[in-house]
């Protein structure tokens, strides 16, 4: 299985966007009741990639250094003992700083929600991002039972992984260019766990989609999902906790508009969750407004 090569370079010829596999997880918990699940499903990750390797720690101070044992636990317990009110983020990188690199971004936040109103929807976000090639070498159905054995540590409202477009801001309009004309499946994602003002919200229609609470519950469960959404090329996996992983084909679909791929279980499920969607909007007030091409491409299963 191959998939496109997309590549969007800024003035300076930095790479601006690039194509990567993306598994994303939203949870609406402070950072010290979720902070060992987060620290299990990374050292999970870590395990499971390999020979892929994570190689360096960005400190959070400015500092970025080799990612042995000590740096890592020293990471780690970071993470583990913020004090409520702190924050207990993580970044951990491949050889590169580039958008097409290994990435792993927590954001932890304390408590949730915080108490200014412009921040009232942000939650704690667990960012893993991966090349392509791994999803190519490895297949969709290994790549399936990672998301699936992370999924199983976390607390999240909602989650995903797909094949995406990611994106640093300055760059997302230009980015989008790759693949409006032609690649509708394709989702046009941040270059880091900056979209945190999901709330409960769900971020979207992907190639795996992990719903829980409160969505799930508004949608019927699981049994009303089966009714509403009982076509091929759908299926549904029940998971503790009354959560849910919907997966709709046997691998990421990029919707190739010359052959005519509609994409019919991506708008189906896009229908169902239609009054539980996502929309982008600024971090904090004084941001530029979102663009409407980067709005109308959220929204593209619902047209």
């Amino acid at each position: 299985m191959r998939y496109p090569r997309l590549r969007h370079y800024d003035n300076d010829g930095g790479l601006g966007a690039s194509d990567a596999l993306l598994i994303c997880f939203y949870m609406p918990h402070p950072n010290e009741r979720i902070a060992r699940a987060v620290i299990r499903a990374v050292e999970l990750f870590r395990e499971r990639i390999q020979p892929y390797q994570l190689v360096r720690n960005d400190t959070g101070d400015g500092q970025i250094e080799p990612l042995d044992d000590i740096s890592w636990e020293r990471t780690r317990r970071n993470t583990l003992d913020a004090e409520p009110g702190g924050s207990g983020s993580l970044r951990l990188l491949g050889k590169t700083h580039r958008v097409d690199d290994l990435y792993v971004d927590y954001r932890g936040l304390s408590p949730v929600p915080l108490p200014w109103p412009e921040r009232k929807d942000d939650v704690c976000v667990l960012y893993l991002r991966l090349p392509t090639e791994f999803l190519e070498e490895r297949g969709p159905e290994h790549v399936h039972a990672l998301a699936l054995e992370l999924a199983a540590e976390l607390p999240f409202s909602s989650g995903y992984a797909d094949f995406v477009l990611c994106s640093f801001d300055e760059d997302a309009v230009d980015a989008l260019n790759l693949v409006r004309p032609r690649y509708p499946g394709v989702h046009l994602a941040a270059s880091r766990a900056t979209t945190m003002n999901v709330n409960t919200w769900v971020e979207g229609v992907h190639w795996m989609n992990f719903l829980g609470q409160p969505v799930l519950g508004r949608l019927g469960g699981v049994s009303g999902l089966r009714e509403r959404l009982a076509l091929p090329g759908i299926s549904l996996q029940e998971m503790s906790g009354d959560r849910v992983l919907i997966t709709l084909g046997e691998g990421p679909e990029v919707g190739v508009v010359e052959a005519g791929q509609r994409l019919a279980p991506h708008r189906a499920l896009a229908r169902v969750l239609e009054p539980y969607l996502y929309q982008r909007k600024p971090p904090f007030s004084f941001c530029e407004p979102i663009p409407e091409e980067l709005l109308r491409w959220d929204r593209r299963f619902l047209e």
